[in-house]
Formats: structure tokens, sequence, C-alpha cells
């Protein structure tokens, strides 16, 4: 079913809301509580001098305005699983939490989002037996959750995923005549570019934990949404964000491998050694190439049908 025009007007007022919100948000951030939650920089820092990490607070208040205008319908169990995160995420943001209480908190959000997503009868395709996808999907879901926080780690990184993944998706959305799920992914568009304008190199907010976990659990729950409605097959969003988990994933497995405390942050990502030999900027720009590159291949495959 395709956008009527009363529902594009919508679109564009929903937008227009999220936009100004995380500005608003953003404004206040970097004036009245610019000394709140600050990063201070250590030996695996690229940054120099303290920076705010509460910029995912205006990303977000920005997605949940243009929601609440739209008038989406959003499940209690769904609201629950993302306020969860988002709690001991903010929590972790203001003093640091135990890895065991964050994965604990991850598990079980992840758990609560699945329930909701995949409730299908017996019967209904792979769908049908969607409880045996669960253990992977689990596992999943967490992964996703931690390498979204594992790669904001660059001025302008996370943020130009975000805004060029969920623009990618929206895309294909309302070519398959997913409206609704291609308003949500607009929302956070917008929002990312707007928290993108404070964030680019040099950055003078991040997103935070709050923003970038919570910003991996809807990368996943969209995709996986997506693919029960039939919107796209699971190889599109995994080509889309393939920049953020093949790094991740990659270096995980090396750390692994090596015998090393793999849960400890670093500075062995490759976007991380990219940017210690070229610099910030050169190497936001190769990722962002590699952003484009991925989604635009994405697209086409949807377009040939081939995905």
């Amino acid at each position: 079913m395709g956008v009527v025009p009363e529902q594009w007007v919508t679109l564009f007022v929903s937008c227009a809301v999220a936009g100004v919100v995380a500005l608003v948000v953003l404004r206040i951030l970097l004036s009245r509580l610019r000394q709140f939650a600050l990063d201070t920089p250590n030996h695996r820092s690229l940054h120099e001098t303290p920076v705010p990490r509460t910029g995912g607070w205006a990303l977000l208040g920005g997605t949940a305005a243009g929601l609440l205008v739209s008038g989406a319908s959003i499940s209690f169990g769904t609201f629950f699983a993302f306020f969860l995160l988002l709690s001991i995420s903010l929590a972790d943001d203001l003093r640091p939490l135990s890895a065991r209480l964050r994965f604990s908190v991850q598990i079980l959000s992840v758990c609560i989002l699945l329930y909701e997503i995949l409730p299908v009868p017996v019967g209904q395709g792979v769908w049908g037996t969607a409880w045996l996808l669960w253990p992977v999907l689990l596992l999943t879901g967490v992964w996703v959750v931690n390498l979204y926080n594992f790669m904001d780690g660059m001025d302008g990184f996370a943020g130009s995923m975000t805004a060029i993944g969920f623009a990618a998706l929206a895309v294909i959305s309302f070519w398959r005549g997913a409206a609704d799920l291609g308003s949500l992914c607009l929302l956070v568009v917008v929002s990312s570019v707007v928290f993108l304008h404070y964030n680019w190199p040099q950055a003078q907010i991040f997103l935070g934990d709050a923003g970038s976990t919570v910003i991996g659990l809807a990368v996943f729950a969209v995709s996986v949404v997506g693919w029960r409605q039939e919107v796209w097959g699971p190889l599109v969003p995994l080509l889309i964000f393939l920049p953020f988990w093949l790094d991740a994933t990659a270096t995980l497995l090396i750390r692994i491998f090596r015998g090393e405390r793999w849960w400890e942050a670093h500075r062995q990502h490759l976007y991380q050694r990219m940017a210690l030999k070229h610099g910030v900027k050169v190497s936001l720009r190769i990722e962002l190439a590699v952003m484009v590159s991925t989604s635009l291949a994405a697209l086409l495959l949807v377009k040939l049908g081939m995905a």
C-alpha cells in the first residue's frame, strides 16, 4: 500500500518536529549542560579534549517526538525493551557499570523485543517456526547492540552509518509499500543528520552509550521487522550495515584468537587504525565511501528483485 497525500503531510510534519526537537535538545546540551557526562580522553581515545557524551539523548528525543506526532503505535513490550536498554545505558554514561550488568540487561531487552515481533502462528512460512530462530536472533541482537557501541569511537562515524543506513532502509520500505516502516526510518535519518552537524570532526558532542546501544537495537528491530514483513531479505540490512558489523566482528575474533581481554576497550578496530595513521577526516571520508557503496549495492539488489 502506497502513501496517500495526507500521510505525506503527516510524515513531513513529524520529520520537521523530529529535527527541531533534536536541534533544541542539542543546543541545551551544548550550552547549559556542556560539562555534564564528559568523555575524558585516555590512551584509547581519538579525541584530545573532554567531550560530552550526551548527543544520543537528542537523537533519540527527536525520533521519539516525531513518532508521537506521526501517531505511530508501538506495543508496550517494544517500548519497554527500548526503555530498559536506554535506562541502563544512561546510567553507564553517568557512572560506569559492570559489563555483567549491562550484558544481562541487553539480553533481557532483546528477548522482550523478540517476543513482541515474532509471535507468529505455526504454519506461516519461515516465520511459522520463528521460535527456532530465537537463539540465532538473540545472539545477533545482543551483538548488534554492542557492535554499534564499539564502532562509536570516531567523530561522525556512527552518526553517518545511522543516517545512511536508515535512509537506504527508508527508500526500500517506500519502494515495497511499507510506508509505516519507511516513515520510522526517515525520523531516525532526520535526527541523525541534525546530530551529525555537531558530531562532525572536530566533534562537539558524542552519542554516548545511551545513543549507540539504543540505535543498535533499533537497527536490529527494523531489520527483523522488515524481513518478517517481506519488505527485504536478510541480506539487505547485512549489506547496508556491513562497514560496521564486519569491522567489529573481525576485530573481536582476532582478539579472542590472540587470547586478549576482548571485552575491554581498545584501539584495534580498522577505523581506529586508519584514524591513527591517516587522521580522522581522511578515515571518515573512506568509511563514508564504503557506507554509500554498500547501501547502493543493497538498493540495486532490491531494485533488480534479487533481495
